[in-house]
């Protein structure tokens, strides 16, 4: 049976290394081996555990009712919300998850960062940062967006919410630890694309993974996102695409990034928009990426390659 280092946990679970080391010692979720030197090392059934755990998660469950079953009993727990979306705890917990994007709408129209952050640190430890990332922020940024557009929540509310988000995520990353020899990830939009939130989010979730990210910010033209993914010497980039969604240009600057750039050169796209440019990212073999729970495991595939 393998065994696994926490940065492999991480990887293959989809979990930050904080959260699994709380999972361990708050609520017993796994016991790892250990090293001479006392560093974890954790089995394939560990991994198989937390994967299911975090599922779970994902699912609505807090990590402290479910922590403690055995392992058939989560997988028959996972097997029953798949059967059927009417589990009374689901429904409980989606409630919990409805009111912490609740409370953090609130906190934003009030310019309560300290709240905000509180908000997300408890939704973290629960959810798992994946979760955090997908069952809270991304919400919490499509209604904002929503608010924005209904007047309900005003310019200068919008971009308190922008920074406030991008402050606590670029906290949070602080945490991910990121080898010499890891791969690069470039991680932008293009040009005309002004949404970055989307970019960042996912350029955490990397960061997360093991890669290293140079984030370039939004809205660039073809010919200088090519420079610098040659420049790095890039393994992957990761483009967003939100709005518009009706860019004539956004046809020409995907074909140009492509030609402009490795042959080779894996190109994953996510955000709300990808669906409207669906052809355009066939033609140049982009991967689309539809949650960002489904970003890590294209990362691996990618740096499985270079092995």
């Amino acid at each position: 049976m393998n065994a696994h280092g926490i940065k492999a946990a991480t990887i293959l679970t989809g979990l930050s290394a904080h959260v699994i080391r709380v999972w361990e010692k708050r609520y017993a979720a796994v016991t790892p081996q250990r090293t001479e030197t006392n560093r974890r090392l954790y089995t394939d059934d560990d991994i198989s555990r937390l994967q299911t755990l975090s599922k779970l998660t994902k699912k609505g469950y807090t990590i402290g009712h479910i922590a403690t079953l055995q392992d058939a009993e989560l997988e028959g727990l996972f097997d029953t919300i798949a059967a059927s979306d009417t589990d009374p705890q689901v429904t409980a917990v989606a409630g919990q998850v409805s009111h912490l994007i609740q409370a953090t709408a609130s906190a934003i129209r009030n310019f309560d960062q300290a709240t905000l952050d509180r908000i997300f640190d408890e939704a973290s430890l629960t959810l798992g940062y994946s979760g955090l990332l997908e069952l809270v922020v991304i919400p919490v940024i499509q209604q904002v967006g929503e608010d924005w557009h209904n007047g309900s929540l005003t310019s200068a509310g919008e971009h308190a919410a922008t920074s406030f988000i991008m402050q606590y995520l670029t906290n949070s990353v602080r945490s991910f630890t990121t080898e010499d020899s890891a791969p690069v990830l470039v991680v932008t939009t293009p040009a005309g694309q002004l949404h970055e939130l989307g970019a960042f989010i996912g350029s955490c979730q990397a960061r997360r993974s093991g890669w290293k990210i140079v984030y370039l910010g939004p809205s660039l033209p073809a010919d200088e996102i090519a420079h610098a993914v040659n420049r790095t010497n890039a393994s992957a980039l990761l483009l967003s695409i939100v709005y518009p969604i009706d860019d004539p240009r956004i046809s020409t600057e995907l074909k140009r990034l492509r030609d402009k750039s490795p042959k080779d050169l894996p190109i994953l796209v996510g955000g709300s928009g990808i669906l409207s440019y669906r052809q355009s990212l066939q033609d140049i073999d982009a991967v689309s990426i539809t949650s960002i729970s489904g970003l890590a495991p294209e990362l691996l595939k990618i740096r499985q390659t270079r092995l």
